[in-house]
């Protein structure tokens, strides 16, 4: 399991001097959203080929892997129109994979507050509108998509993720999994155990990269802390990953300067205890 990181909690800076900080820091590998790391980058307008090629480049220059491409839209947006223009910007993110050889493309699905529970369907529906059309490029590219569960998103839970799967029926179509994203209260943090578990049962055969981060939950506000430092209890999971998945790229999401070797030497220990 390759240890890495969120690129752009480094900041927006030049592809070779980015690519640079993050080895030097010791990770192996990214997720790296073009428009939040790469400097002078502020919309998916702005990628073109030359980018492209000097982003491919860096990296290769510094034997830092991309594990995923990051490329957040709303999938799942109510208007169908609006709902399409971003599923424009994904296909061209697949296209920008393609290009720097990137294996997965990622994304989130819009955002869903919980009490509307009897519009889940609908927005459902879009969704997975919205991934047919993603996973018919996908296919064309070689090119897998990774789609991430978030508790309070359309895709909310490992059991719409698994119908989602079952309906798209893709074999490029994978499952991004965050751990601290399905958390919204102190029942969950309560019952982690149960519900980490349950989702590694549901989908962990379609996890194609790991979210790692940890917080203490206040109220409904999750507070970040160091890995280890807080109330997500990762061995289970790691040693779940391990396992069955052990070829994926676990990511450490909002790297501080000051403390980001003790996250490498914690996900380090995670990933090699049997």
């Amino acid at each position: 399991m390759k240890i890495g990181m969120r690129a752009h909690d480094f900041g927006r800076r030049e592809p070779h001097e980015l690519a640079r900080m993050i080895k030097d820091a010791g990770f192996e590998t990214v997720q790296l959203a073009l428009t939040k790391a790469v400097a002078g980058v502020n919309s998916f307008a702005d990628i073109d080929a030359p980018l492209l090629e000097k982003v491919r480049r860096g990296f290769d220059d510094n034997a830092v892997d991309i594990g995923v491409l990051g490329c957040y839209v709303e999938i799942g947006l109510p208007d169908k129109q609006a709902r399409l223009n971003e599923v424009d910007k994904f296909l061209g993110g697949l296209e920008h994979a393609k290009i720097l050889g990137v294996n997965l493309a990622g994304t989130e699905t819009t955002n869903f507050p919980p009490d509307l529970g009897s519009e889940r369907e609908s927005a459902y529906q879009n969704l997975k509108d919205s991934v047919l059309r993603m996973a018919e490029r996908a296919e064309k590219l070689g090119v897998d998509i990774g789609i991430e569960t978030v508790a309070d998103h359309t895709l909310n839970s490992a059991e719409l993720t698994r119908r989602l799967l079952d309906e798209v029926n893709s074999k490029r179509l994978k499952v991004i999994f965050d751990p601290v994203n399905l958390i919204l209260t102190q029942y969950d943090i309560n019952n982690q155990e149960q519900l980490f578990g349950n989702f590694l049962e549901v989908v962990g055969a379609d996890i194609a990269a790991l979210h790692v981060k940890d917080i203490v939950l206040t109220g409904s506000e999750k507070i970040w802390r160091n890995i280890g430092a807080g109330d997500i209890r990762y061995l289970p999971i790691f040693k779940w990953l391990t396992t069955h998945r052990p070829d994926i790229p676990a990511l450490r999401e909002h790297v501080k300067p000051e403390s980001f070797k003790i996250d490498i030497e914690a996900m380090k220990n995670l990933s090699t205890i049997n």
